[in-house]
């Protein structure tokens, strides 16, 4: 019976916790230069947002979220740039941590540049180099 109360206890605090937790975000941006174009295929454990494209200092696109527990979220993107889309990564955009109570506001920001791939977790604080382009 103890059992049952628990599973009752944690499913009722992740369902009041869901509708008032602020969703979380992952930020994508093409900060590429002129006439390029950043190539993108976001994907979750849930969810696929198919292929797509975003030019140059382009609208950001931003995928918003809850966590879900007790599985972990995780989004990733395949980023993909050059004359034939020959420079590429699989970014892990976002991993939720083992837990009962979700994370709520998140937020990540990721920009593709010429030399690299820049990330930040918070707001108007500058982005730094994360990872380096993979060539075919």
């Amino acid at each position: 019976m103890s059992n049952l109360i628990f599973l009752f206890l944690v499913t009722f605090t992740s369902f009041v916790l869901n509708q008032a937790c602020k969703q979380n975000q992952v930020v994508i941006m093409n900060e590429l230069g002129p006439n390029r174009i950043l190539e993108f295929h976001c994907y979750s454990n849930k969810d696929d947002l198919g292929i797509k494209t975003m030019g140059f200092q382009g609208t950001p696109y931003t995928i918003r979220f809850h966590d879900e527990i007790p599985n972990l979220t995780r989004w990733n993107c395949i980023l993909r740039q050059g004359a034939n889309m020959e420079y590429s990564f699989d970014v892990q955009m976002y991993k939720a941590g083992p837990r009962l109570i979700p994370r709520c506001g998140q937020l990540r920001i990721w920009s593709a540049r010429l030399d690299g791939i820049y990330f930040a977790r918070k707001a108007n604080t500058p982005l730094v180099r994360a990872l380096s382009w993979n060539k075919k």
